[in-house]
């Protein structure tokens, strides 16, 4: 059965059309499903298999979204669970955004040598006041000590993105203690 065949199959309703596409692109859909949705992150297989129902119950209803002339059936399920992945990534990492209480707080800073304990709660302060997800980005690199690509791979951003927003946030952060600084002396 060709993808026309197939997709007419899934048009008109037909079961055995649809086994045939779970049992021809399953694996494939698992492949993609897996490159976002990691244990490292901390999915399971259950999420994975629970992506690819929902890409393949998106199939069975909607069929009539696949145009043939765009590309092959595979490409389109290709796409599909890609984006289904990334949307349930995307879900879940809002609601484990790293955030500022994930950071240990000492009341002695581990660097004390360097810093003293006023310096050390008003970066905190200052860091506190930054936005999202640039306050993540940062909280990722400079106190998990994630390189850059890993951070953009897991917040499914450009590196340069990730980048440019540490740039940005050490000025700021610069800007902020500099002034706070000055504050202090006057």
């Amino acid at each position: 059965m060709d993808d026309a065949e197939l997709a007419e199959g899934l048009g008109l309703r037909k079961e055995e059309a649809f086994i045939e596409a779970i049992s021809r692109f399953s694996r494939l859909l698992w492949v993609v499903a897996s490159r976002y949705l990691t244990r490292t992150d901390g999915f399971s297989d259950s999420d994975i298999e629970e992506c690819i129902a929902d890409v393949f119950l998106d199939l069975w209803q909607s069929i009539e979204r696949y145009d043939p002339r765009k590309g092959s059936l595979k490409s389109y399920l290709y796409v599909l669970t890609s984006r289904k992945a990334i949307s349930r990534y995307r879900k879940v990492a809002q609601a484990k955004i790293i955030s500022f209480e994930d950071i240990p707080h000492e009341e002695e800073p581990f660097y004390e040598d360097s810093i003293d304990v006023a310096d050390y709660r008003a970066l905190y302060s200052a860091i506190e006041q930054l936005p999202e997800p640039t306050r993540e980005i940062l909280i990722r690199r400079y106190f998990f000590e994630e390189k850059p690509a890993l951070i953009a791979e897991k917040m499914l951003l450009p590196k340069k993105e990730i980048e440019n927003r540490l740039y940005r946030a050490k000025k700021s952060l610069f800007h902020t203690l500099s002034q706070t600084e000055i504050e202090a002396l006057q």
